[in-house]
This record gives C-alpha cells, sequence and structure tokens, in this order.
C-alpha cells in the first residue's frame, strides 16, 4: 500500500494492516517531514499534536518488534515513512 502526496495514514489504518500482514509486506504510512510537519514542503499542517501521537503510536509497533521502520528521501522536507512488518 502505498500513500498519495500529502496524506497521514490514521492510527486505525495503520493497526489494522499490522493485524493482518504478513512477514515482509510494506507500508507507506506518511509522506512529509514527520519530525516538524509546519514546515513539511507537501501540506504542511499545524495539527502537530495529532502528528505526534501517530508517530508515537508507530514507534510503540516497532519498540514491540512488530515493524522495522525506513525513510526514503523525495527532495528536501518530503520523505516518505514506511513500514515493514517484522
Amino acid at each position: 500500500m502505498t500513500l498519495k502526496k500529502n496524506i497521514m495514514m490514521s492510527f486505525k489504518a495503520f493497526q489494522n494492516w499490522i493485524n493482518k500482514s504478513s512477514r515482509g509486506e510494506k507500508l507507506s504510512y506518511y509522506r512529509g517531514y514527520i519530525a516538524d510537519p509546519t514546515i513539511q514542503r507537501i501540506a504542511p499542517t499545524n495539527d502537530r499534536v495529532r502528528v505526534d501521537k501517530f508517530r508515537r503510536q508507530v514507534m510503540n509497533a516497532y519498540d514491540d518488534n512488530l515493524v522495522t521502520l525506513v525513510q526514503r528521501k523525495h527532495g528536501a522536507l518530503d520523505y516518505e515513512y514506511m513500514a515493514i512488518r517484522k
């Protein structure tokens, strides 16, 4: 599953993917600059609380050894964040 530009996946959709995915499946869950979404080039947002909460939930899945997290740089402040199911 790949996201279109300027889309952040919901945590519920991310959790559903974790529950249904198989080892090695890849998911793009965020596009932009997750560390500071207010300055990202694609669809900047002031809803930093929502982005930070989602980022923490994704990190919890990583800490629970459910996913490997990777990113691909597309340009300045434009990253694609992906999870790979373990």
